[in-house]
């Protein structure tokens, strides 16, 4: 009886077991949604989790592109990939903090800067998106970050960092502009003086002491608070981002230049990427060459919006002269573009970006 009683106890614990293992058998969904990557070596029945991050409002294009971008990966995928939001710094807070989250992949997927790329393996090649006036119009920047030399670079930067940056380009959030909180800015003459907030790098320092500003440094979070207590006389971003963070709310004018951009990559944790099955990567490589083409569309639109919104506002908004640009661009080509230290990359990478734009006669 006892050797019944032990054969019953031992094929019940079997079929606790066996049961136990078929509901913990994991799946390629909830490994590649989190830290540990796991492939899941091309399984069409498994369900990932994508989760995509930024650090800009619900409002900027950046997002409204990618509340459509969800809704085109997860219909053309059958469904086999849940892209999840989270955006307006919900998850991170900087574009280096977004950067960090896809490497330990917290994050999936985002869009970070080319100097957040640079600094995090060093590599400076991606710091000629610094510079400023080696490139000025979208046209440009977009070129350069299309060309089989960034795509080179995008290569090396995936093998040394865990990340993959998307081919086809990145979007500019825009162009740079000097603001004021209490003064009309008609040229660039007229921020000589002022204590204005600017992006902590040598070249935006050497820039702005150039231009007889008297650079200021303090976290993006923080600007607005600044801003209202008088902390710094005014900021420099670009006129999309003065509008959809409120700053504008604190200015009474804004001079735009071409002096420095807001560019930003798409970028995948690499592990998790290639955890996909060939046709999720299909439909994702697909869905962020749209994603681009339709940012950059609606950046357009939203620069003029943003324009439009704060003059109504009243807060004036008004285009630097040539001579202003060749002023700045004077100071870049003399202070910045040929010494190392302050263009934070060698020489050969200034004439790199010339020799594709083909501006062969401004090469050293």
């Amino acid at each position: 009886m006892k050797k019944r009683n032990v054969f019953s106890a031992l094929l019940v614990l079997a079929m606790v077991l066996s049961m136990a293992a078929c509901g913990n058998k994991p799946n390629s969904g909830s490994n590649s949604g989190n830290s540990s990557g796991t492939p899941n070596n091309g399984d069409s029945g498994s369900k990932v989790v994508l989760k995509v991050g930024n650090t800009v409002s619900e409002k900027d294009p950046f997002s409204i592109c990618l509340a459509e971008f969800e809704k085109e990966v997860e219909e053309a995928s059958g469904g086999s990939i849940d892209v999840q939001l989270f955006i307006n710094g919900s998850i991170a807070g900087t574009d280096a903090d977004v950067l960090d989250k896809v490497r330990a992949n917290t994050l999936q997927m985002g869009h970070t800067t080319p100097n957040c790329l640079a600094a995090l393996v060093n590599m400076p090649e991606y710091y000629v998106y610094g510079i400023p006036y080696l490139m000025s119009s979208d046209e440009e920047l977009n070129t350069v970050a299309e060309s089989e030399w960034i795509n080179g670079v995008n290569e090396s930067f995936r093998t040394a960092s865990g990340v993959k940056v998307f081919p086809g380009g990145g979007v500019n959030m825009g162009w740079f502009g000097f603001s004021a909180t209490g003064k009309q800015l008609d040229s660039i003459s007229d921020v000589a003086g002022m204590s204005i907030r600017i992006n902590q790098t040598n070249q935006m320092i050497a820039l702005a002491e150039g231009a007889g500003i008297n650079p200021q440094f303090i976290a993006f979070s923080e600007v607005y608070t600044a801003l209202a207590q008088g902390t710094v006389d005014g900021m420099v971003t670009n006129a999309p981002l003065f509008y959809s963070n409120g700053f504008y709310d604190q200015l009474k004018s804004i001079l735009t230049t071409h002096c420095g951009e807001s560019y930003h990559f798409y970028i995948i944790n690499d592990q998790f990427y290639s955890s996909l099955s060939s046709e999720q990567q299909r439909v994702l490589d697909e869905a962020v060459v749209n994603l681009i083409a339709k940012t950059r569309k609606m950046e357009e639109t939203y620069l003029a919006e943003a324009v439009s919104s704060m003059t109504d506002a009243g807060v004036t908004v008004k285009e630097a002269s040539a001579a202003d640009e060749e002023f700045l661009a004077n100071i870049s080509r003399e202070k910045i573009w040929w010494d190392p230290n302050t263009s934070l990359t060698p020489v050969e990478n200034v004439n790199k970006v010339l020799e594709i734009l083909g501006r062969t006669d401004e090469m050293q």
